[in-house]
């Protein structure tokens, strides 16, 4: 019979069941550092960071969804980004903020710039610097090549370049950033062929149901399978949802708008514009454009596709066939992971106001291809290494909730196992 002592300690373990959560939480700062004042607010899944005025102390950045503040006046922060050796980072900005990932003493800009042409994104800039020079990044200055640990820098944008200074109110200092990390890989292979840029189209099918209203968060997007979804699309308005494409694989989508049968019209004339984004959220479309014309109900078709998810794209250029898919979305096509489907309807003449009443649409995602192997990833020394978690790939990772994880997936075990070991050596403490 077990004595009274170990009985009382065994009921306060009971009683402290949702403790090991509590204790995860505290486990799992790793090397982010958290801002001992108050920390900019943070969407769900993001990690809140203070950027540090000095560089010799710039908290390291796990990959996933970041959030922080925009530096005000000349100030300039930073953070520290652990590179892989050999391998790629990538950093999507969304905020009022110029961005940069330099070398350690902040001397030297390493990072290549890219844009979006999606009017709907504001604020959205993306930065990257790959291992090695790629036809998507040919130049690298010779003293980035190699490094380790590097900076991301944070600067308010020139006033003369942003509308804000036409403002009488600040613009907002909320930053969000994604990181995502690639590890050096060896073997890339041959990029897609022309044959794997050719028109594919998302299949209509029936719907029933309410419509569903979409995320309208570029960085929380709702979570889609292949099929056809009723949707409400609200003019002036993202609808956000992302889709899981393999390597080998293609993503289409189309929209059907007003879906055939809902027998309404828009009370003046809309464009529609649907694009999509990579795992690392640059834009990897041109994007496709529609018009619903005022008072008609007839239903207009807007669709788009990408070529086939190859971690050898990087390597595209103007020699390749890429079809309807300028080089610089193509060159993006190199991760398997989440894929976001960005919608934005909004009035033709800009003088219009938004309508109040959404548009009844259709959504129509494709997933064609069957998945495929992967890169070869290695380290330093060129031995094979295991494929990254997809949280440092993809935003989100591999789970079913928006933004991306601070813990890889391989550690929650172990940290669980670590927070009961905590729990039973501070009973014996009480004790």
């Amino acid at each position: 019979m077990a004595c009274p002592g170990i009985l009382s300690r065994i009921m306060r373990l009971r009683k402290l069941a949702a403790v090991p959560a509590l204790l995860l939480t505290g486990l799992a700062a790793s090397p982010v550092a958290f801002a001992e004042t108050a920390s900019p607010s943070a969407a769900p899944g993001a990690q809140p960071v203070q950027f540090s005025t000095a560089l010799g102390d710039a908290p390291v950045l796990s990959p996933g969804r970041i959030a922080t503040q925009a530096p005000t006046g000349n100030t300039t922060t930073y953070a520290t980004i652990k590179r892989p050796a050999g391998g790629s980072v990538t950093v999507a900005v969304l905020g009022a903020v110029k961005a940069n990932i330099t070398s350690a003493d902040g001397k030297t800009d390493c990072s290549s710039s890219d844009s979006s042409s999606f009017e709907a994104v504001s604020g959205y800039s993306f930065i990257f610097l790959d291992g090695a020079a790629t036809k998507r990044q040919s130049y690298v200055d010779s003293s980035c090549d190699g490094l380790t640990d590097l900076r991301l820098t944070l600067k308010a944008p020139d006033p003369s370049s942003t509308t804000s200074s036409s403002s009488s109110a600040p613009p907002d200092r909320d930053v969000q950033l994604v990181l995502t990390q690639e590890p050096k890989i060896t073997k890339l292979g041959s990029a897609t062929p022309a044959t794997g840029f050719s028109e594919i189209t998302a299949a209509s099918k029936s719907t029933s149901g309410p419509d569903r209203t979409l995320s309208d968060q570029l960085l929380a997007p709702d979570t889609l399978t292949p099929g056809s979804y009723p949707v409400a699309l609200q003019p002036g308005k993202l609808a956000v949802a992302r889709v899981r494409v393999g390597w080998g694989q293609r993503l289409a989508a189309s929209v059907d708008a007003p879906r055939n049968g809902s027998n309404i019209a828009p009370a003046t004339s809309l464009g529609v514009a649907l694009t999509f984004f990579s795992p690392q959220l640059a834009q990897v479309s041109r994007g496709a454009t529609g018009v619903l014309s005022k008072n008609s109900a007839e239903q207009q078709t807007v669709g788009s596709y990408t070529p086939t998810v190859n971690a050898a794209n990087r390597q595209l250029d103007y020699g390749n066939d890429t079809g309807d898919i300028g080089i610089g979305s193509a060159q993006w096509t190199t991760a398997a992971g989440w894929y976001t489907v960005a919608i934005y309807v909004k009035p033709l003449d800009d003088k219009e106001p938004n309508p109040s009443k959404p548009v009844p649409a259709r959504l129509n995602l494709e997933v064609v291809g069957n998945p495929a192997t992967g890169p070869t990833y290695a380290d330093a020394a060129g031995a094979a290494v295991t494929a990254p978690p997809a949280s440092q790939l993809s935003i989100g990772g591999a789970d079913s909730s928006g933004g991306g994880s601070a813990l890889p997936k391989i550690g929650i075990s172990a940290l669980i196992v670590a927070a009961a070991v905590g729990v039973v050596v501070w009973l014996r403490r009480l004790g």
